[in-house]
């Protein structure tokens, strides 16, 4: 069982499904979509500070201020509710970063004056496939299948290849069209940055020590 299930995965799960009502679920979902809302606002404002997913985890509450060790090395801890796959801030940073995927590029097709239909299809279909994939790979980390986990975490990060590469193909017009491809650029990277880090803590639970968490 790998550092990630350890941290989210609740102990008396049971109660929560107990004592917890439909609406006591619905307010649970629409604060974790806020949490994802937050992490967006920080990202977009923090996006060309060097080390900003260091700079956003602190702001998130995932690692603290005193703490030496590096944003990824400590993503998986500080859970306070309910541990679905909602509160992983795997979760957040994944669905977070794919919302903003998908505006910066409908601000592109705003501004785009040669808007290629089948390339923007194509980039569609690779940020759903994408952020789905992701998805299903966190949900098998919280059921602690952790090699199918790093199973789905591979094919998320090919269809961000094939994603990155589509952004170096689209042709630069102007220098509002440079801004949103660079802005896209990062969040990708951010994400491949992530999801490698995810995919060695499945493959070597046993790795880091306790006191690195």
């Amino acid at each position: 069982m790998s550092d990630f299930d350890d941290a989210y995965r609740f102990d008396d799960e049971d109660d929560f499904n107990a004592t917890w009502s439909e609406k006591d679920w619905k307010q649970y979902i629409a604060k974790n979509d806020l949490q994802v809302s937050l992490f967006l606002n920080l990202f977009v404002s923090s996006r060309n500070i060097v080390n900003h997913m260091d700079h956003i985890a602190l702001q998130m509450g995932w690692v603290k201020a005193e703490d030496d060790t590096a944003f990824i090395k400590k993503i998986f801890h500080n859970a306070k509710e309910p541990n679905t796959i909602h509160t992983h801030p795997v979760t957040t940073i994944t669905r977070g970063l794919y919302h903003f995927l998908t505006k910066n590029w409908e601000i592109y097709l705003e501004s785009s004056k040669t808007n290629d239909v089948k390339l923007c299809w194509t980039y569609a279909q690779l940020l759903n496939n994408g952020e789905r994939s992701a998805l299903f790979g966190i949900s098998c980390m919280d059921a602690g299948d952790d090699f199918l986990a790093v199973c789905h975490f591979k094919n998320a990060l090919q269809i961000l290849n094939l994603t990155m590469d589509v952004l170096q193909k689209i042709p630069k017009e102007n220098l509002k069209t440079n801004v949103i491809f660079h802005d896209a650029l990062i969040a990708c990277f951010d994400l491949r940055e992530v999801w490698i880090k995810v995919m060695e803590s499945c493959k070597n639970p046993e790795s880091e020590d306790d006191d690195t968490l």
